[in-house]
């Protein structure tokens, strides 16, 4: 990616961010209009976005890294303890039966591709991004429970899926682990990443609340640190052979403990380096990924196979998660289409196509044809989903175990959407 193509998409960015609310209630998203025209750009003989580029697949992972910290660091330990019922169901049952579903899905869809192949295109799929939904978790008048399990599956389930992804992509690649198993293998990344990101997210976190309390550092210095420590966490994490994806977002976590004692701004400054980061990341999408994709020979089954990513595939598995939760046949299929596939499947797509090169480039497709699929259809259809989905559920008893109140602090917001002061509050 040359300076002209950087330049190109900071123009963007500022023409989006100066309409960016009235275009979100329009029902019009930052990844549609920064993939359209990484799209629509990328015939242009002056512009030098390709995956061979390394600049793309790094600007891609420290999005997610920043993504995951910041989301992460939004959470308050102490009600996610009094309600992680949901999340648990949506990550321990439902997670699982996306993945296997999806492979078999695969295996049907692309016939003999391998076992190892079909789990790599189902595990690439499996995590979901909140951010594309986004007004699924920042709109107050959607249930609390609801919207932070949506939110919390979003944060963990791509880190826990990142060891199995790993695992396929040095299979395939002839790499095979040496330490034991692939279960082992997997378990031991994710205990690294985790060990990792406790203590990294508790000394960032403790250090910066004891500077600030003591006047030494301001919330400007304290927004550089925090977005230092995502990115800390996670290539530590990565150096001591650990997940760094699940290492920045346990630290993230962990790093939260202290936002009380932090300047409310701080991850605000964060949070839209991230989200300046992922409107690259779109652009580059669109450009080195969709628009190749558009002409793949594997198009008609990839874009069959995205149809049932996004709603069989997802939707089976919640409703069997949420089994006697007795939260309403509604709000299971409500939480059961707004699982958007987004950064973390685009992230996953290119460390494996970094591998493997070539015989990547049914996944690459795949994955293209599935994230716009859902880029178009969860963003336009957030806003009426939730009108007639908050006019369902108002009719509910008050004493319903959907409508506890339980808070939930705000998630990823579209770029440019207004903050309200209690958005601003720590959480």
């Amino acid at each position: 990616m040359s300076w002209g193509d950087l330049a190109v998409v900071m123009v963007l960015v500022v023409l989006w961010a100066s309409v960016a609310v009235r275009a979100d209630r329009a029902g019009i998203t930052a990844p549609m209009v920064f993939a359209l025209a990484g799209v629509a750009l990328a015939g242009d003989r002056a512009l030098h976005i390709t995956l061979s580029s390394g600049s793309i697949k790094l600007t891609a992972e420290l999005t997610l890294v920043l993504v995951l910290f910041t989301d992460a660091a939004r959470i308050r330990i102490s009600s996610l303890r009094q309600d992680i019922g949901l999340p648990l169901r949506l990550l321990g049952i439902g997670l699982p039966l996306t993945v296997l579903l999806g492979a078999l899905a695969a295996h049907l869809f692309f016939g003999q591709p391998g076992i190892w192949m079909v789990v790599l295109i189902s595990a690439c799929l499996a995590p979901t991004d909140a951010s594309l939904g986004s007004g699924i978790v920042t709109n107050e008048s959607v249930p609390s429970r609801v919207r932070r399990a949506l939110n919390v599956e979003s944060g963990l389930n791509d880190g826990i899926v990142a060891p199995l992804v790993s695992l396929a992509v040095a299979v395939l690649a002839g790499q095979a682990g040496e330490h034991g198993g692939p279960i082992a293998l997997a378990l031991r990344e994710i205990l690294i990443g985790a060990a990792i990101g406790v203590g990294a997210g508790c000394v960032a976190g403790w250090l910066l609340a004891y500077a600030v309390g003591k006047g030494w550092t301001s919330g400007g210095a304290a927004a550089v640190a925090m977005a230092a420590a995502a990115i800390g966490t996670y290539a530590l994490a990565e150096a001591a052979s650990g997940n760094g994806f699940v290492g920045a977002f346990i630290g993230g976590l962990c790093f939260g403990a202290f936002q009380g004692h932090l300047d409310r701004d701080v991850p605000e400054v964060a949070v839209g380096t991230g989200q300046l980061l992922a409107c690259l990341v779109w652009f580059a999408f669109g450009a080195a990924m969709l628009r190749p994709a558009l002409s793949s020979p594997d198009l008609a089954r990839a874009a069959g196979y995205a149809v049932v990513s996004l709603t069989l595939v997802r939707m089976v598995p919640v409703a069997v998660a949420l089994l006697g939760a007795r939260l309403g046949w509604a709000t299971v299929a409500f939480m059961g289409w707004f699982g958007p596939r987004g950064l973390a499947s685009v992230v996953f797509a290119l460390l494996a196509s970094d591998e493997l090169g070539h015989s990547a480039s049914t996944l690459l497709t795949v994955v293209s044809v599935t994230v716009a699929l859902s880029i178009v259809c969860h963003g336009v259809s957030a806003n009426p989903l939730i009108r007639r989905y908050v006019s369902h559920i108002s009719t509910r008893e008050p004493g319903h175990p959907l409508l506890v109140t339980v808070d939930v602090p705000p998630a990823r917001r579209p770029l440019g959407a207004g903050m309200t002061a209690r958005d601003a509050r720590p959480t």
